[in-house]
């Protein structure tokens, strides 16, 4: 992908997310300065995002972003399935309908005035890794590893909300409606819907992320944030929910977003990813420390073990953050290297309900849940 500079519409749209935020095409190498997305305040020197589609928007972290437990908000990853949209109703609005005692419609400052809170979660969309994947073709974003960022958010809990509107016990699902639209009639909605103990327990409708206004890119002013499943289920741009019986038939739920098999895809599957050293750094003979974080959607990561010799011998890293559900942990090793020339770092995690990640995830038409594990190759003189 060639260099490129933005349209004025594409410039005002960033411009809405942040003051002074700037994306890059995948390629370059230089490193920039990156502007906060609240405040265009200079932050220290990053990489800029990586772009992988241009229209809708699909961005992914550089590794380097993702060495701290928080991912900041002009290095968090974009996913967009539909155009940005491109009326902001004022006030932003979300209606709770259907299966309900009295439907109600909460304006963003009512909102607000309930009782916050705030909750660090992990997302990561669920073709993270899809470009490493041995597939003869799809037309996913082709990702790298860089689709997962951690945030706080600061909001009100679904079942808050819900309880306000009466929802009655007939409601088993909860359809969520966004603002993005497709660029054509034909287009289908963005429509998924998640079940009543999901809804019911961590959920959360966000406003702040990081302490700060949420980003109208990452779904601002108001959006879902669903801890322990991949990112399509947390909602940007949230206008409507809808509890009803059964599950969306929308099109990206009945139909997308399956495994081979058939099963949907929810949960955030085990995995871990090396933050330092990058790929093709050179290291010295010795002992290099190895960083990471891991995560899962079942329980707690418990284990990382990292490799020095491709895989040969295991040993186990430390981790430098505690265990929360719905959350990657931190972690450091300090790993061997025996000789000069090209060698092989690898990361695998392990999480409380037993599972590892594999060397090589199942490949699935969709491309969907890559946990294989992690390598990286390093220059050792």
């Amino acid at each position: 992908m060639h260099d490129r500079s933005l349209t004025r519409r594409e410039a005002l749209t960033l411009a809405l997310a942040a003051a002074g935020t700037l994306v890059r095409p995948a390629g370059r190498a230089e490193r920039l300065f990156a502007a906060d997305q609240s405040g265009g305040q200079r932050v220290s020197e990053a990489l800029r995002l990586l772009v992988r589609n241009a229209r809708p928007l699909d961005a992914e972290s550089p590794i380097e972003a993702l060495r701290t437990f928080e991912t900041s908000n002009d290095l968090f990853f974009v996913r967009s399935h539909l155009a940005l949209p491109t009326e902001v109703s004022t006030p932003w609005t979300l209606t709770i309908d259907g299966e309900v005692a009295r439907p109600v419609t909460l304006r963003l400052d009512e909102i607000r005035r309930m009782r916050a809170e705030h909750r660090p979660a992990t997302i990561e969309c669920a073709g993270n890794g899809r470009g490493r994947l041995d597939l003869p073709a799809t037309s996913g974003v082709q990702w790298g590893f860089g689709a997962v960022s951690t945030a706080t958010w600061t909001g009100v809990p679904l079942a808050a909300l819900l309880e306000r509107a009466g929802v009655q016990a007939s409601a088993l699902h909860f359809w969520m409606e966004a603002g993005d639209r497709g660029p054509a009639p034909a287009t289908p909605t963005f429509l998924r819907s998640i079940p009543r103990d999901t809804a019911l327990g961590d959920a959360l409708v966000a406003y702040e992320m990081n302490g700060r206004p949420l980003p109208f890119l990452h779904g601002g002013p108001l959006r879902l944030v669903v801890p322990l499943w991949y990112g399509m289920a947390s909602t940007k741009w949230l206008t409507h929910v809808h509890a009803r019986a059964t599950e969306s038939d929308n099109h990206f739920m009945a139909r997308g977003y399956r495994y081979a098999d058939g099963s949907a895809v929810d949960l955030m599957r085990v995995k871990s990813l090396i933050t330092e050293p990058r790929d093709g750094e050179r290291v010295a003979v010795g002992t290099t420390r190895v960083t990471g974080v891991a995560w899962t959607g079942t329980g707690t990561v418990e284990r990382v073990e990292i490799s020095s010799d491709g895989g040969g011998t295991w040993q186990p890293a430390r981790f430098t953050s505690e265990p929360r559900p719905g959350t990657w942990r931190l972690w450091e090793a300090d790993a061997p290297i025996q000789s000069a020339g090209e060698r092989h770092l690898r990361a695998r995690a392990t999480d409380t309900a037993g599972h590892t990640q594999p060397e090589h995830a199942t490949p699935n038409p969709g491309g969907y849940g890559n946990h294989s594990i992690h390598q990286v190759r390093v220059d050792a003189r």
